[in-house]
């Protein structure tokens, strides 16, 4: 986009000078695109220099090591009680902790923290599932490595198949 505003000009300018009487408007106009010409491989050179050092400043940048730990805040918009809620590893056979043991009111919300090494971070996936006072389930089973909100929806602000919303409540 840059390179054809900076030929547009150099074209405009050339236009210009010839507008006013000069002489030799052919020459004027092969010169002035010559320029345009010059400074769009100026344009582009400096471009390439920038995106250079852009990806060699983020090779030098290192990765995260050791313990990383990411939190879920989970949030109950249900609009009942939630009596089990889980975040485990997916495929495993243990579901862990039940998160919502002593039962999780409507409005109320949890934090789920789940810590390991940095290397396995990026291949991480766990499962969400929760059962309400009702009986009504729903899981989730590609939550990443992240720290983020969840809230979960009642069954009738559901606008698909999935049981929860990545956002906090707008009252929150």
């Amino acid at each position: 986009m840059k390179k054809f505003a900076v030929l547009t000009a150099s074209v405009m300018m050339a236009m210009a000078v010839s507008a006013c009487g000069s002489s030799t408007p052919v020459a004027t106009t092969a010169a002035a695109t010559t320029a345009a010409e010059t400074t769009v491989a100026a344009t582009t050179a400096a471009e390439t220099t920038t995106a250079a050092e852009t990806t060699a400043a983020a090779e030098e940048t290192t990765a995260p090591t050791g313990p990383q730990t990411c939190t879920y805040t989970i949030y109950n918009t249900t609009g009942e009680n939630v009596t089990e809620l889980y975040v485990y590893a997916v495929g495993s056979s243990d579901k862990g902790t039940n998160y919502a043991e002593s039962g999780l009111k409507n409005d109320a919300s949890v934090d789920v923290s789940e810590t390991m090494d940095a290397s396995e971070t990026e291949k991480a996936t766990f499962t969400l599932e929760y059962k309400t006072e009702s009986g009504r389930e729903g899981s989730f089973n590609t939550l990443h490595f992240e720290t983020v909100p969840i809230s979960l929806i009642a069954e009738d602000a559901m606008t698909g198949a999935t049981p929860l919303a990545f956002q906090a409540p707008a009252s929150k």
